[in-house]
């Protein structure tokens, strides 16, 4: 979201401080830039704290600016914004409706790649009787998602593993792949699919949403933050070229569907759901500092989504074994 100026000197406020602002109710016009909110910090999506550089080697587990990607406190913060056992938008009813065309049952097997909490990996065993499997690519999510799992009885059925996306192998084939805005993330995505389309059987089938490069909308100031500011470095594809990968792959591709529209209506409830609930309760330091770089986070993707940036649906499967 674009800063607005302070009259008195001129000093542009971030949406971090006009959000504590907001939040413990004092007067913006008394604000100065590294005030009371003490500065972008790198948190779950800030872009204080270092450079780039700083978090070489650093891992999946960091952001890219050296500083863990998710603590107990972002996960808490998580799970008030989006529901218990989920870390992204969406819920029950939302992974319900987004999984209807694998018709999965309890002889299916399934991966979820890029599970986070294991929200929607439950949802699919537990609606659908399916055995699932999810992998994390950050092991502070994927320690909480098996806890979770075994919690609820699950944790044969619907365990959460780590996994490294980057250098994925998987050695067991299943009857269906699912995936949640994970791969933009990923930069060996050829690799990755390749491993999946491998990992699928004969009329296996393919669900995942992902951010995708608009090739209409001129990608702009909105964008270019989104690409600067993400938590985990960007690497966006088109949609032409997840439809030619999958093509290349001889998978017959049945959905390719703009889901931007209801992606930005869950993020907006789910935020306005939580300025609502922020209205009525205290918080300690940590936690405010967490709930706003994450909304922050999802401010900056609100504002891409209408500036170059699409969350798409795709559904493909795999042609049946002719040998």
């Amino acid at each position: 979201m674009a800063g607005t100026q302070n009259e008195g000197d001129g000093a542009t406020l971030t949406f971090r401080q006009r959000f504590i602002a907001w939040w413990e109710g004092y007067d913006l016009s008394g604000l100065r830039r590294g005030g009371r909110d003490g500065g972008a910090d790198g948190g779950a999506g800030g872009a204080g704290g270092g450079s780039a550089a700083a978090a070489g080697g650093a891992g999946r587990s960091r952001n890219r600016y050296g500083k863990p990607l998710w603590t107990a406190t972002r996960v808490q913060v998580a799970e008030k914004i989006w529901g218990e056992g989920f870390s992204t938008p969406g819920g029950l009813e939302h992974i319900s409706t987004l999984i209807k065309p694998l018709g999965l049952n309890p002889a299916m097997s399934v991966l979820d790649i890029g599970a986070g909490l294991g929200g929607s990996t439950r949802t699919m065993a537990q609606q659908c009787g399916a055995w699932v499997t999810g992998l994390e690519h950050d092991p502070v999510l994927a320690e909480k998602a098996k806890q979770l799992s075994q919690k609820a009885g699950l944790a044969k059925q619907a365990p959460v593993e780590f996994f490294d996306p980057e250098n994925f192998v998987w050695t067991k084939r299943v009857d269906a792949i699912f995936s949640k805005e994970t791969f933009f993330t990923i930069q060996n995505k050829d690799a990755l699919i390749d491993t999946m389309e491998l990992a699928l059987k004969p009329r296996g089938q393919f669900l995942f949403t992902d951010y995708v490069q608009d090739r209409v909308t001129p990608r702009g100031r909105d964008y270019e933050a989104w690409m600067k500011h993400e938590p985990v470095e960007p690497h966006p594809w088109t949609v032409d070229q997840y439809v030619g990968a999958m093509q290349q792959r001889n998978l017959d591709i049945r959905i390719t569907e703009d889901i931007s529209d209801m992606h930005r209506g869950l993020v907006l409830t789910a935020i306005q759901d939580l300025v609502r609930h922020l209205e009525t309760v205290s918080m300690d330091h940590d936690t405010k500092l967490a709930v706003v770089d994450e909304v922050e986070m999802w401010a900056r993707r609100l504002a891409a989504l209408a500036g170059g940036l699409r969350c798409y649906r795709f559904y493909a499967m795999k042609p049946a074994d002719l040998s």
